[in-house]
């Protein structure tokens, strides 16, 4: 008895210890996440990339069986890449190098390109250390890019029957997206000594309503400052039970003159945004923060705690006044649960040790309304651009120019893929920020190696849709199941221009619904449109598509509408968004980029 006790005993104080223990890498690796967001220690990735274009892993799984790591082209398992490994009793290692063509058991690549490079079983975790190349010309491979990846785990605690024979994981298997060669980890942690201010402001328990979209814009009273500080880490502070509502916030900040108002407007938080009171907001901040200074923005599944660059920060005047911060929460109640409450916020963390450059941010993107953002069901991949023209970079770039060392793409449900294009004399340069695989859960900052952007040069954006699954046109629209398009560069030093938009004119609008009624694509209106009355109709218009069904024909006209390169009405938007320039333009025309040739091409 006394035997199977003490057996008992081991195996139990044994699991204690695998369940708490977090086993630190062998070496030094530049990214690591969890892949299990309710268990922290159950499975781990750690990775960094090497010369001669490889990349290395170390995983540590909390099983003694069998552990998977791979590559797939949606999450699921038909396509995917998969790594598989174990230690058998004996203490051997295994590694196989399979993929998957179904819902099935991975099938063992002919080529094996993934090279083990340490195994050990230990405190009940497997471990294991390997590296492949980026890309290895196997056509049984993914390549390993800079874009949104899906990865998949999965574990098994018991090792393979036989040696390609591996038992089923049931419901050990997790799916996370990455960008596995972002240039820079923005998690990476600055010392406590070069922080010399915190602010933290939160909503204090704030009802959110049980309705599907929910903007609420807050202030928040920031101290009298004694000398420019610069922001260089920012915390986003979500409890647990609120993840699965905040979408995205937006952080600004305001320096008033006026000291009374300033009181008179602190700590107040108001809807905003659809169904929000736009006369409040425009009395409210009215002279107060008419000129708001974006900080940052995060977005689901973006990282909560980040830093910038070791050479810029974002520059917060010296002021005897209070200033404000202003946040503007987007909430996302799909499932109208009633009675939650919310406290979400941020914490800034500033140093008075000056950077070398003042950091900015600048916008590019497409009109959030319905006119200009307007996708048909049962569409694919349907292509919306948005174009940043030579004469706004002329006009408010430095002689030096700009760098750009990050971007954050943003649409909805819909948005599959974005790509900024960078044109100088007419010829396309590359691509600033390019993710064919966007993923709506994972928007994470890009971090690309830093990036000079000169006077006259043109930028695009290009947005992808799909609306496969839906049986309803798709509007821009603030609400999570409406669309937008756009991009957040990060960038110093910092100029006056906050970003650039452009659209169709108002003249093609008109001229393309009015071909639709003419050929019965869409009911009849009242009365024909002209330039001057497309845009009073928005509402009217709206409705009626809304009853539009849909067709083949009604799709493949809206995909040529928005790819006819036409003349756009444009902007270049500086101080406020209601301020800056426009201007009637060609839709810009340049050379395409060139794509080498195939990395994998045997001939010569």
């Amino acid at each position: 008895m006394q035997f199977f006790y003490n057996i008992l005993l081991f195996c139990f104080c044994d699991f204690i210890l695998s369940e708490k223990t977090d086993i630190l890498p062998s070496e030094n690796y530049k990214f690591n996440l969890n892949a299990d967001e309710k268990d922290e220690f159950q499975y781990r990735l750690y990775w960094k990339t090497l010369e001669n274009d490889e990349i290395q892993f170390e995983l540590h799984c909390r099983t003694v069986g069998w552990i998977g790591f791979g590559i797939s082209p949606n999450g699921g398992m038909a396509g995917s890449d998969i790594m598989i490994g174990w230690i058998d009793s004996n203490g051997k290692a295994h590694l196989k190098d399979t993929h998957a063509v179904s819902k099935s058991a991975p099938i063992v690549d002919e080529s094996q390109d993934w090279i083990l490079l340490d195994a050990t079983e230990r405190k009940g975790y497997t471990i294991l250390k390997v590296k492949r190349k980026l890309r290895t010309c196997d056509p049984d491979d993914i390549d390993i890019k800079m874009e949104t990846q899906r990865l998949i785990f999965a574990w098994s605690n018991a090792d393979p029957e036989t040696e390609n024979g591996w038992t089923y994981h049931f419901g050990n298997r997790r799916v996370k997206s990455v960008l596995l060669l972002n240039y820079l980890d923005e998690t990476e942690v600055i010392s406590d000594s070069e922080i010399t201010h915190v602010f933290e402001s939160r909503i204090d328990n704030h009802l959110i309503p049980n309705k599907d979209t929910y903007y609420l814009c807050h202030t928040f009273a920031l101290p009298p400052i004694e000398t420019d500080l610069h922001l260089v880490a920012y915390d986003i502070l979500i409890e647990k039970s609120s993840i699965e509502f905040l979408h995205h916030l937006m952080a600004y900040v305001c320096n008033p003159e006026d000291l009374e108002r300033i009181k008179n407007v602190s700590n107040i938080g108001y809807e905003c945004g659809p169904g929000g009171d736009e006369d409040m907001e425009n009395s409210l901040l009215k002279e107060v923060c008419d000129v708001k200074t974006l900080m940052f923005g995060w977005a689901v599944g973006g990282k909560v705690n980040a830093s910038f660059p070791e050479n810029t920060g974002l520059r917060i005047p010296k002021s005897d006044k209070p200033g404000l911060l202003f946040v503007d929460f987007h909430f996302d109640n799909s499932r109208l649960i009633k009675g939650h409450r919310d406290n979400s916020g941020l914490r800034l963390k500033l140093t008075k040790n000056l950077r070398k450059y003042d950091l900015g941010v600048m916008v590019i993107s497409a009109r959030t309304n319905p006119l200009d953002i307007t996708i048909p069901p049962k569409t694919d991949l349907l292509k919306i651009s948005s174009v940043c023209y030579p004469s706004c970079t002329e006009k408010y770039f430095p002689e030096e120019g700009i760098t750009v060392f990050a971007g954050n793409f943003h649409t909805h449900l819909t948005g599959q893929a974005l790509r900024t294009h960078l044109i100088r004399d007419g010829k396309e340069i590359k691509y600033l920020f390019d993710d064919p695989h966007y993923d709506f859960n994972y928007q994470s900052n890009i971090y690309i190696q830093p990036t000079l952007l000169k006077k006259g040069d043109a930028l695009i954006l290009d947005c992808m849709y799909s609306t496969s699954n839906r049986k309803k046109i798709t509007f821009g629209g603030f609400g999570t199941k409406e669309e937008m398009c756009g991009v957040f560069m990060y960038y110093y030093p910092k100029i006056d221009l906050l970003g650039c938009f452009s659209r169709k004119t108002d003249n093609d609008l008109a001229d393309f619904y009015n071909s639709l009624i003419k050929d019965s694509l869409i009911p009849e209106m009242k009365s024909e449109f002209t330039a001057a009355t497309i845009r009073n109709s928005t509402n009217e218009l709206v409705q009626h598509l809304k009853r539009v069904m849909p067709s083949k024909e009604l799709s493949e006209r809206y995909i040529k509408y928005f790819e006819k390169k036409s003349k756009q009405l444009a902007s270049c938007v500086v101080k406020t968004r209601n301020s800056g320039f426009f201007f009637e333009n060609e839709f810009l025309k340049y050379e395409e980029y060139i794509v080498e040739k195939d990395y994998c091409s045997k001939e010569p």
